[in-house]
């Protein structure tokens, strides 16, 4: 009997602190600052050159693996000829590519825009 007591008890009292709760839980935030805040220099230069690695990528034809390394080596100003050889042949292994399809791929790849 006591042990009933005891849990209707806490029960009640668990739900007097629900209103409470809910009314802090759904108070209305204040409104965010609503201005039109301009990217910094840096921001900018690294959109502009993340457009234009994208922008590479997508003329190389990559995808999947081949994309990303070849992204990632983009933004960090690692595209010399060696990494552009690697991904490419890496985006023609990808694609099980053979013979004068690949060839032609490569040409494509490596010619494409740097």
């Amino acid at each position: 009997m006591r042990h009933a007591f005891a849990a209707l008890c806490a029960t009640a009292l668990a739900c007097a602190a629900l209103p409470a709760s809910a009314q802090q839980a759904t108070a209305p935030q204040p409104p965010a600052a609503q201005t039109n805040k301009q990217p910094s220099a840096a921001q900018a230069a690294q959109q502009d050159r993340m457009r234009g690695c994208n922008t590479n990528a997508t003329a190389r034809g990559l995808k999947g693996d081949a994309r990303q390394t070849y992204m990632s080596a983009c933004l960090s100003g690692n595209t010399d000829q060696t990494t552009i050889m690697k991904v490419c042949n890496a985006q023609a292994g990808q694609d099980k590519l053979t013979g004068d399809a690949r060839k032609s791929y490569m040409s494509v790849c490596l010619k494409s825009t740097s």
